[in-house]
């Protein structure tokens, strides 16, 4: 019996071993998931810039924004009252890609407002809300 649960144990350390190690890589992604609401603010970071310095967003209601940190190095995108980053209206912790991170984001009177990243603050841009 003690054959049999060592055999057991034995293979199924090896496919685990085969499956962590079998090469194949994961494709990567070009784009946000299939479920990410197709109105959803879009943005990326890639050598330390974002992909726009605009964004829109309607007024009075939630959305989304899918921020997509195609780099290693750590960001976000925080959002606030205006440029001078004195009052916060919207972050999140900043964090490391590749990944994709969709925020939820509340409803927000119309209005412009400042995003930057607080990692990086030369990455910035204007949220027009309306």
């Amino acid at each position: 019996m003690k054959h049999v649960i060592a055999a057991l144990g034995l293979a199924a350390i090896v496919l685990a071993a085969a499956a962590c190690s079998s090469g194949a890589a994961a494709p990567a992604s070009s784009g946000p998931p299939a479920s990410v609401d197709p109105n959803a603010v879009q943005i990326s970071a890639k050598d330390l810039k974002f992909s726009t310095a605009q964004l829109d967003a309607p007024a009075g209601k939630a959305f989304s924004i899918v921020f997509d940190n195609q780099e290693g190095a750590p960001h976000n995108v925080a959002i606030y009252k205006d440029q001078s980053a004195s009052e916060k209206v919207f972050a999140q912790e900043p964090f490391a890609g590749p990944k994709v991170v969709t925020y939820q984001v509340g409803p927000l009177t119309a209005g412009s407002y400042f995003f930057r990243c607080d990692v990086h603050t030369d990455m910035k841009g204007t949220l027009t809300v309306k």
